[in-house]
């Protein structure tokens, strides 16, 4: 059977600086979004230290400048993550490949991965936050980015630059905030908030809250324990706001 095209349904995942869960908060909704009965691909194009094989402890990893150079196809690079019934496309922790290649090496796999996106529910892919021009033909194809921020000043500055870049790059994505480790819903909700407003009033772009996940200390133990928060802690703060985030998502980006 031919598979209906779907249109818009890779969903970037961003952030203006390293260590704010940025990967942890994809491979959760990733999870939360397969328990829902929805077939989803994580494609790695943040291929740092504590990329997803890192944080998962996957085993089979794709060899990313056989991909680039076309040796390698999506269909063949792809991983099963059994333990959150979702599929894989990442390289080995700290591999530069994707840093490296050519641009137009880069505008090609965007184009194939554009085309391998219809045989799944949706494509979340994590960026990197290096500022590699790679990034950007990838970033093209998304109609949907997610922009990472935690409850302090200096997040909400490296939040706002980046929101000013993607902008520039993709003017007409649609962009959604995650507000993750608030304190409580309040401090999320005054976070976005503030970025809204100064979103609104310097470069003249509306912003979407997409969800707030709370500040959780059983979400760093299954980190810490390479767990997935919802097989480990179903019932914690944590695992319960990635639930309503993963619903929220599905409301705004389903029928598209």
């Amino acid at each position: 059977m031919e598979q209906k095209l779907k249109k818009f349904n890779i969903v970037a995942v961003c952030a203006g600086t390293k260590g704010i869960g940025k990967t942890w908060f994809t491979v959760a909704l990733c999870h939360a979004l397969s328990l829902k009965h929805k077939k989803i691909l994580f494609f790695d194009a943040d291929c740092g230290l504590e990329n997803v094989a890192h944080q998962t402890e996957l085993q089979k990893c794709a060899d990313y400048s056989a991909l680039f150079s076309g040796a390698l196809t999506l269909n063949t690079a792809v991983s099963p993550f059994v333990d959150g019934n979702f599929t894989v496309i990442c390289s080995e922790p700290g591999n530069d490949a994707f840093n490296l290649a050519p641009i137009g090496r880069a505008q090609i796999l965007a184009g194939d991965l554009s085309s391998f996106s219809q045989y799944f529910d949706f494509v979340l892919m994590d960026c990197s936050d290096n500022n590699n021009q790679n990034l950007n033909p990838f970033l093209h194809i998304c109609k949907n980015i997610l922009i990472i921020v935690n409850a302090n000043s200096s997040s909400s500055t490296e939040a706002f630059k980046t929101i000013t870049k993607l902008k520039k790059i993709c003017p007409e994505a649609n962009l959604h905030i995650v507000v993750n480790r608030a304190s409580s819903y309040e401090e999320g909700r005054q976070v976005f908030k503030t970025l809204l407003k100064a979103s609104k009033e310097y470069i003249n772009i509306k912003l979407n809250l997409l969800g707030i996940i709370r500040r959780d200390a059983r979400i760093r133990e299954a980190a810490v324990s390479h767990c997935l928060i919802l097989d480990r802690y179903p019932d914690c703060d944590g695992a319960q706001d990635c639930l309503l985030l993963a619903d929220n998502f599905l409301e705004k980006f389903d029928e598209l």
